[in-house]
């Protein structure tokens, strides 16, 4: 519902705050942009910025920082010790928004900042190019500098993580999902089929091991049936050890729907096969398909099924 308003919202809104093709902007005008110092994201928002999401803002929170700017991020606490083995500024809760010369986050949070200097991001509206490289081209052209900053993820590297996690060692991994973070909804039993029927092909092969990954609660609600061979991680790893697993060099794929996961592969420069969740309409559904799944324009990691 809240959704729908926002969207209604957006179009009574107009050209006052509307700059092409997916920004919202409030209380600072577009010529001021260039001369932004001092920046809060605000990615703490479980209901409307899923896991997914935090990822997405990594380039222009490194391009920010690499041009000088004071930046903070305030992050869900999920991602928290994730932000922080990178040695990004996190916050806790409670910053205050108008510290700061502008406030960036999803368009979804515009009743809460709507009233401050802020800078707020439709992901998933008029897309031309994948997200990432789209942020980073719409950040370019307003803030009329070049935004191009890439995260290095080497502190995710732990040749340890499978003794850690009890995994063997000598097999080829593969990372298997039927669970998403968002859009729950769309997903139905003929997709988890898809993907179940796929991931039996690596399970009978004695080269392979299947790891079924998610959370605790996602195992709890799965009332479904997994005759194929497979050790269960669901439940046991947080973020940064799913990371690590994902980066040790035995992982060569992962199967699942288009979720966290698959980002976490793609960021890896490791394959996916994945099964769309569609959206609501068919306009929407064929623009993600082509933005969403893989991050930047250069990467090219994701195969449909």
């Amino acid at each position: 519902m809240r959704k729908a308003g926002l969207l209604m919202l957006s179009k009574a809104l107009g050209k006052n705050h509307f700059l092409e093709p997916n920004f919202y902007l409030f209380n600072v005008s577009r010529e001021e942009l260039p001369d932004v110092r001092s920046v809060l994201f605000e990615l703490n928002n479980p209901e409307f910025i899923h896991l997914g999401d935090h990822l997405f803002f990594l380039p222009i929170i490194k391009s920010f920082i690499d041009a000088g700017c004071h930046v903070k991020v305030s992050v869900s606490k999920t991602m928290f010790d994730f932000f922080n083995r990178l040695q990004l500024p996190v916050v806790s809760e409670g910053e205050p928004y108008g510290a700061y010369d502008l406030v960036i986050s999803r368009f979804e949070l515009m009743p809460e900042l709507a009233k401050y200097e802020s800078l707020l991001v439709h992901v998933s509206q008029n897309l031309k190019m994948p997200i990432c490289s789209q942020l980073l081209h719409s950040f370019s052209q307003y803030f009329e500098r070049r935004f191009a900053s890439q995260v290095e993820f080497d502190p995710f590297n732990n040749p340890t993580i499978l003794k850690k996690l009890q995994l063997p060692e000598n097999k080829r991994l593969v990372l298997f999902n039927v669970y998403c973070d968002s859009s729950a909804y769309l997903v139905g039993r003929r997709q988890r089929a898809q993907l179940i029927k796929t991931v039996e092909r690596y399970a009978s092969d004695p080269n392979y091991q299947v790891v079924f990954v998610g959370g605790l609660k996602d195992k709890l609600a799965d009332r479904g049936q997994y005759g194929f061979s497979h050790i269960d991680l669901r439940g046991k790893t947080n973020v940064v050890e799913l990371f690590e697993l994902v980066r040790h060099p035995n992982v060569e794929l992962y199967i699942g729907f288009d979720a966290f996961v698959m980002h976490l592969f793609s960021l890896s420069g490791k394959n996916s096969l994945v099964k769309f969740r569609g959206r609501i309409t068919k306009k929407q559904s064929t623009m993600l398909s082509k933005y969403h799944v893989n991050l930047f324009s250069d990467h090219q990691f994701v195969t449909l099924l």
